[in-house]
């Protein structure tokens, strides 16, 4: 098991702060080489997450687009776009939400190469030569322990990683 094996500590929490205290983070890191967009749908009710497991999981995300971004030798600023809505009757794994939060982390950066796809989420797989292959795999689990999912799209100069999560207790299976 990746990370911490410590069961999250659950608090209904908005999911925007989360976000916005990411963005701080990232901003100052950046040190104005990034554009950081923000695109949230205010009507989001509080999610019940581990607030610093889900800041840590999206930061891994944010962070792999930084530096994919930073690593292209082209003129063109680097834009992280990170953007939230609500989904009605949305399926995680074989149950059956009648609400979840979908949070998308946009970049347009060089994309994920297709041979790394498959098996991003893997540990130790990394398409850096100095990456540990372990932030991509962290944040599943982290995201796996909420009853959520995460999913990846990439093409270059667009690169869209899906964080879904169920807004209500109680699911019924499918």
């Amino acid at each position: 098991m990746l990370g911490s094996n410590k069961l999250p500590s659950l608090a209904m929490t908005n999911v925007h702060e989360v976000l916005e205290r990411v963005c701080s983070l990232v901003e100052a890191e950046s040190q104005g080489c990034i554009t950081l967009v923000r695109d949230y749908d205010p009507s989001i009710p509080d999610v019940l997450i581990d607030r610093e497991q889900m800041i840590q999981a999206v930061l891994n995300i944010v962070r792999n687009a930084m530096q994919a971004i930073s690593g292209q030798n082209e003129l063109r600023l680097g834009r992280i776009t990170m953007r939230t809505r609500a989904m009605r009757q949305f399926t995680i794994g074989h149950v059956r939400h009648r609400l979840v939060s979908k949070i998308e982390i946009i970049d347009n950066g060089p994309g994920i190469p297709a041979e790394l796809q498959e098996t991003i989420f893997y540990p130790m797989v990394s398409g850096r030569p100095d990456g540990t292959g372990l932030g991509l795999a962290i944040t599943q689990n982290i995201i796996s322990q909420h009853q959520g999912l995460i999913e990846c799209d990439s093409h270059p100069g667009h690169t869209t990683f899906s964080i879904f999560l169920p807004l209500e207790q109680g699911a019924a299976s499918t």
